[in-house]
């Protein structure tokens, strides 16, 4: 019995240490994050050589943004390159097509050592001038809460409550909002810069405080970067 307790704990300790390996881990909880090699002007370099804008795009003037998702794996390949916000059908395919076929990344690292990180960034497909990177922010990446825009706004919609003094005022309009998005994607001084009334913007900022950690500003060379940030919070009754 002794025996099957032991191997019992054996093949336990085998499967947490087995789990722990396949961790996916998100962009900030890094020690370094995983990079393209060169950097991310040489990502850009590449997106800008292999991307082919496609023809059913042109011919409908298909304009706008592709967001993806991967995983960077230990061996620094892109795995399970899926869209969390399409644009077309061909123009969705092209942006899988070119980051499945990127060259392998550096890893990401904790103590030392290389682990799976979740990577999210956006393709933009311009007829002005091709294919266009994320909009920069010197030269680098905006910051972002996760899964993009829509994301963002599903989660005022289920997280803000809309005040019961403001409710009876029918005070409907927008709060504008200016914060940090800081270095490992937390919000902070989350201050109103517009206000509507003294309920909907406490309601405002409340649920901005609350937030779950964005995806932060990459700058030039890859690196997270504190950036200040503007957005508006509509209350509408409607």
């Amino acid at each position: 019995m002794r025996k099957l307790m032991i191997l019992a704990l054996t093949g336990i300790a085998m499967f947490t240490s087995s789990v722990k390996a396949q961790k996916i881990y998100d962009f900030v909880s890094v020690d370094k994050q995983p990079e393209y090699p060169g950097g991310i002007r040489k990502f850009y370099d590449y997106l800008g050589k292999e991307i082919k804008y496609p023809e059913v795009a042109k011919k409908n003037k298909t304009q706008g943004k592709v967001f993806l998702s991967f995983t960077v794996e230990k061996t620094g390949k892109l795995e399970d390159v899926v869209i969390t916000k399409g644009l077309t059908k061909e123009t969705d395919a092209e942006a899988v097509r070119v980051i499945k076929n990127s060259p392998k990344w550096n890893p990401g690292l904790i103590d030392g050592k290389p682990v799976r990180v979740k990577y999210n960034l956006n393709v933009n497909f311009n007829l002005s001038s091709g294919t266009e990177k994320k909009a920069a922010v010197k030269g680098g990446i905006k910051p972002e809460f996760p899964g993009g825009t829509n994301k963002l706004y599903s989660y005022l919609a289920r997280n803000i409550k809309y005040p019961e003094q403001a409710k009876k005022n029918n005070t409907q309009g927008k709060v504008m909002l200016a914060f940090n998005v800081e270095k490992d994607g937390a919000l902070t001084d989350v201050q109103v810069i517009n206000s509507l009334s003294k309920e909907t913007d406490a309601e405002a900022v409340r649920v901005m405080k609350s937030a779950p950690r964005w995806n932060p500003a990459i700058d030039q060379n890859g690196h997270p970067v504190k950036v200040k940030y503007q957005m508006a919070v509509n209350f509408t009754m409607s």
